[in-house]
């Protein structure tokens, strides 16, 4: 990081003389600015925030010294050259007193000024240095002494206060937020970093906590209770967070406590949350009064699933989506209210549907050609971390027999997603959105689109793009509105897709095209 220097003096030819002297480059500064009396000179200071302050001793108005103090009441750490007349050597040693790093008499010499900058620049990368270790020992020690809190810290309340009032963590009340990221290979880290990475920016850079790691799960220490009003929208940040990651979570929000002794107890209501993801788990932040409310409670259901299977399977002939939707809740409220646990009942599900392709092969012979497609379709519902999971990937199932029942094994939702692209790429289109029109998980419906087609969505949008963005190229338009036109804001990432689907830049491919 370069050192940014700020140079102060009544005489022009003097301040621009001083900024082009030396390559300040080469020794690791730039001139951010100049300035031609005291209060110009806060004015900058508090626009560049320098480094370094080279200011004149003499000044009308607010003078060097003046300046100096004015300087030192914002920033202690500020480094300060002094510029001096023979005759001031008296008043520029009041200065030094003043904790200035050093006085230069006028007119300049080179030397003397490289000297002097060369030994800032080494005290300067010094306390940089000595700022970033204590801010990361800070953060350890923080780390460190929340993990001491949850594994039951006997320590007496006295010593806790001190210890968490050094590091910045004796509040008024405390909350534990715990996320769960479920990975199908637990060895694979990356999500679990990046997880953390984003929920740091989300907590911690708006000071609302501090994120931890605890038991392989991720974890933040709220100093603000989480009110009944942001469920959602904090449930929703997570969501968006966990999306760049590509795996699921639950996240389950502890009870808020008013001791340092007692996060150890919401913790351990949030984690005994997520240990139930399975039943609760859907799409909602995990809280106590949150499972509650969507307790299933006793149902009103006919014992055992036999007729709900006939009922599903007449459902997805006649193409009733309503209908089929409603069923597949219907027989998981059921094998709920049965007593029936996460095993059980992905099992009962997978029995269910692989009776219901067995009839459909009878009556649409063709759908034996997607057998392997469907086998992996089942699969997927072993791996949905909740209720609501399994009924979403039931669903889909479902909806592909449908598809491959009345339209020969065509995917329809594949269909109007080429439309879609084809006929509005230059939208912001996502395959979030899409997937709530759809009302499916966004990389299930992805997994859909990539074996319909053969490429990611994203991979596919932008092959659309850059097809168009080479036609209107070939017509005359200028790179940067050829960007805007296919849906890129960014003119450095469009002509960093252009080089990669076609080899060369967007402005070298206009002008071959123009020539030829």
């Amino acid at each position: 990081m370069m050192i940014k220097v700020l140079i102060v003096d009544d005489e022009p030819k003097l301040r621009e003389g001083l900024r082009t002297f030396i390559d300040w480059n080469a020794y690791g500064y730039v001139v951010v600015d100049t300035a031609a009396n005291g209060n110009e000179a806060l004015e900058k200071y508090n626009t560049h925030e320098p480094d370094l302050v080279i200011a004149d001793i003499r000044m009308p108005g607010m003078d060097g010294l003046q300046l100096i103090q004015r300087l030192r009441s914002l920033d202690p750490m500020l480094h300060i050259l002094i510029l001096s007349g023979y005759a001031d050597f008296d008043y520029a040693k009041k200065a030094i007193s003043q904790r200035a790093d050093g006085y230069l008499l006028k007119p300049v010499d080179e030397d003397e000024l490289i000297d002097y900058i060369q030994k800032i620049q080494q005290q300067i990368t010094q306390e940089r240095l000595a700022e970033l270790w204590q801010s990361t020992t800070k953060d350890w020690g923080r780390e460190a002494f929340i993990q001491s809190l949850l594994s039951g810290n006997e320590e007496e309340k006295a010593v806790l206060e001190g210890k968490a009032e050094e590091l910045g963590l004796l509040w008024r009340c405390y909350q534990v937020l715990l996320i769960n990221l479920h990975t199908e290979n637990d060895s694979d880290m990356e999500p679990s970093v990046q997880m953390r990475r984003k929920m740091t920016e989300l907590f911690e850079h708006t000071d609302r906590g501090y994120v931890f790691s605890y038991h392989a799960q991720i974890g933040i220490l709220l100093k603000d209770p989480v009110l009944g009003v942001e469920m959602d929208g904090v449930y929703g940040s997570i969501r968006d967070a966990a999306s760049d990651t590509g795996v699921e979570f639950t996240a389950a929000l502890g009870p808020k406590v008013c001791s340092l002794m007692e996060v150890v107890d919401s913790y351990g209501v949030a984690s005994e949350l997520n240990k139930n993801h399975f039943i609760h788990g859907n799409g909602k932040l995990l809280s106590r009064d949150s499972v509650q409310e969507t307790s299933l409670g006793e149902v009103s259901v006919e014992p055992g699933t036999e007729p709900l299977n006939e009922q599903l399977y007449y459902a997805v002939e006649v193409g009733n989506r309503e209908t089929v939707k409603a069923l597949v809740r219907r027989t998981g409220e059921c094998l709920v209210s049965e007593g029936y646990g996460e095993g059980e009942i992905k099992r009962r599900f997978v029995e269910i549907l692989t009776s219901i392709h067995a009839k459909g092969i009878k009556q649409s012979p063709e759908l034996q050609s997607r057998s392997k497609e469907f086998s992996d379709y089942l699969s997927d519902i072993y791996k949905a971390w909740t209720l609501e999971g399994v009924y979403e990937k039931t669903e889909f199932f479902l909806e592909q027999m449908m598809s491959g029942l009345g339209e020969g094994g065509k995917h329809r939702e594949v269909k109007i997603m080429l439309d879609l692209i084809h006929r509005n790429f230059s939208d912001n289109l996502k395959l979030e959105t899409l997937s709530g029109i759809f009302n499916y998980n966004s990389a299930y419906l992805g997994k859909l689109f990539k074996n319909a087609t053969g490429e990611y969505f994203n991979t596919y949008l932008d092959k659309v793009r850059i097809e168009k963005a080479k036609s209107l190229l070939e017509e005359g338009l200028k790179v940067y509105q050829v960007a805007e036109k296919v849906g890129y804001t960014n003119v450095d990432y469009f002509h960093s897709k252009f080089r990669k689907y076609v080899g060369t830049s967007p402005s070298a491919y206009r002008k071959t095209t123009n020539h030829a």
